[in-house]
């Protein structure tokens, strides 16, 4: 065989290994993801009782399934994140596997399993099937990194099952905002569609979880920019417009609409609306923290791209990490990628690599911005969602083209192989992460079932309850147990009864759950003390909380 016959049966092997490749990187990501739904639902046992963050997006979502959710959860210091756009969609999926808690762990790995896939249909439609595969193997690296759990990686907010399934919405934001990057390069690519996707993606991100809010808007600005140059210059894609096009389009702004009327409503029938107070908050508190505090904090979010979420999460943020030298190192490598993108994409003519690379070097920028601006301490919580942005540089270089030197058809099939193989490699790896994962059934907690019990031996079904409290917790502290309240308002909510607080909790929970004191029974947690038990209306005891009926006072 001469030499013109190798090469074109080298062209011909690496064609065939290229068909292959596509189908292979979105399944090898698809397939971590589906087995992570199937396991949040086969773990979850007969019954969960949610405490805390989840059990207020529970109770969040069920309003959202009846239309009434306006807002984001709350916040302690007095304003809700901007909207509900999260609980509505997790609300579909209560619709589709039925209104139960583990429904709430597979709507958050839906969403990050579609966001996932969502980014590698970007990557695909503007590069190739062998860029495509390499994302996949940085997809399939990130969810092995947010599949960590144990007391290091979490709060006790997002449960025990680490970030991967978690349904606390400073998580389920991390791969939204993966795609928010492809789609604000693709829109500098050209692509007029991505300003629409980009425009709902980040409305979804900053409604659910404020932190990530500025970055989000900054990166909808900056497609917004690329889809009107794109218009300018016409250098939007050379097809001609169709009616898929134009009906995508009809359908995004009408989503995008009915994204921000809940909130647009609150804001206009608020005294005062929430965007109000958020303006109010945030501008009397425009000191933050100081630029180094910002620093180490960003430090500890490209350490993360490497040891995961344990790196950030146990810890106030702020001062050196544990991992300095490691996280620099990462940043460094992540500027640099991120240059070289910018640089050797415009010289390549490839605007998508280019924009990524832009986009990137702008958000790690725009993170030292958004971390100093924040109120407090720099909980892990605040940041871990930024992981993304360092592995969205590296992407980058990934997009760009070889050089014409190195291009041999003898190696391409094998290289295509070699890749698959490694992406495969990669995807089992990930399902091997997935299946250690605690059972879902992990998350309940049992006390929010006692007294759920307790107060529902005393009710009629349906019956409007009002729920108090007299700083109920620890018998050192006389702290209010926050988790368990909450947790037993949402279970007797779930029950069918109608709970209500007083206005203290009225912002938190929404004002359809403020007590008139008119309600049908009442019912106060206090510590539990030796005198507990003979205190008039005295039901029982959970832990350190005694459950009083007050109903006849």
């Amino acid at each position: 065989m001469d030499q013109q016959a190798r090469a074109q049966h080298h062209r011909r092997s690496g064609a065939k290994v290229g068909r292959w490749l596509t189908p292979v990187a979105f399944l090898a990501v698809a397939v971590p993801y589906l087995v992570a739904l199937v396991r949040t639902m086969v773990t979850a046992g007969p019954t969960i009782t949610l405490p805390d963050d989840l059990a207020l997006i529970d109770l969040h979502v069920r309003r959202a399934m009846t239309l009434r959710q306006q807002l984001g959860v709350f916040d302690h210091d007095g304003w809700n994140h901007p909207g509900p756009a999260y609980f509505y969609a997790q609300s579909l999926v209560y619709r589709i596997l039925g209104d139960r808690p583990s429904s709430l762990f597979a709507g958050a790995v839906l969403l990050s399993g579609l966001s996932a896939l969502a980014a590698l249909w970007v990557v695909r439609r503007r590069t190739t099937p062998t860029r495509t595969i390499l994302v996949s193997i940085v997809l399939c690296w990130l969810g092995i990194m947010l599949c960590a759990h144990g007391p290091g990686a979490m709060t006790y907010s997002e449960g025990p099952l680490g970030a991967l399934v978690s349904p606390w919405n400073p998580m389920v934001v991390i791969l939204p905002l993966f795609l928010l990057l492809l789609l604000s390069a693709a829109s500098l690519d050209g692509s007029r569609l991505s300003v629409m996707g980009a425009a709902l993606v980040g409305s979804l991100i900053l409604q659910a979880n404020i932190s990530s809010g500025p970055l989000a808007v900054g990166l909808v600005g900056v497609a917004g920019i690329g889809g009107i140059v794109s218009l300018v210059m016409g250098r939007g894609t050379r097809r001609p417009t169709t009616w898929r096009t134009r009906s995508l389009a009809g359908a995004g702004t009408v989503l995008l609409v009915l994204m921000w009327i809940p909130p647009v409503i609150e804001q206009l029938t608020g005294h005062p609306g929430n965007m109000t107070q958020l303006i109010r908050y945030f501008s009397s508190h425009a000191g933050g923290q100081p630029l180094s505090a910002a620093w180490w904090a960003l430090v500890d979010v490209a350490a993360s791209t490497l040891v995961g979420p344990s790196q950030v999460m146990a810890r106030l943020l702020g001062n050196q990490p544990p991992h300095a030298e490691l996280g620099i190192a990462v940043l460094i490598v992540a500027v640099g990628a991120a240059a070289m993108a910018v640089v050797v994409g415009l010289r390549q003519h490839r605007r998508f690599a280019a924009g990524l690379g832009l986009v990137s070097l702008l958000s790690l920028l725009g993170l030292l911005e958004s971390f100093s601006r924040i109120v407090g301490f720099i909980f892990g919580y605040l940041v871990v969602w930024a992981v993304v942005v360092p592995l969205a540089a590296v992407v980058a270089v990934l997009l760009l083209g070889v050089p014409a030197s190195w291009r041999s058809p003898r190696w391409l099939g094998p290289l295509r192989c070699g890749l698959a193989a490694l992406t495969v490699a990669g995807s089992l790896a990930f399902v091997a992460a997935v299946l250690s994962i605690p059972a879902t059934s992990s998350v309940s907690d049992p006390q929010v079932g006692r007294l759920a019990a307790l107060v529902a031996a005393h009710l009629q079904p349906g019956e409007v309850v009002a729920v108090g409290d007299a700083g109920a917790g620890s018998a050192s502290t006389k702290l209010l147990d926050v988790e368990r309240f909450i947790g037993l308002v949402n279970e007797l909510d779930r029950q069918g009864f109608s709970p209500k607080v007083n206005k203290v909790w009225r912002a938190q929970f929404g004002p359809g759950y403020q007590a008139s004191g008119h309600e049908d029974a009442s019912f106060v947690l206090e510590t539990w003390t030796p005198s507990s038990p003979s205190t008039p209306g005295y039901v029982g005891r959970v832990g350190d909380m005694a459950l009083l009926d007050t109903t006849a006072g």
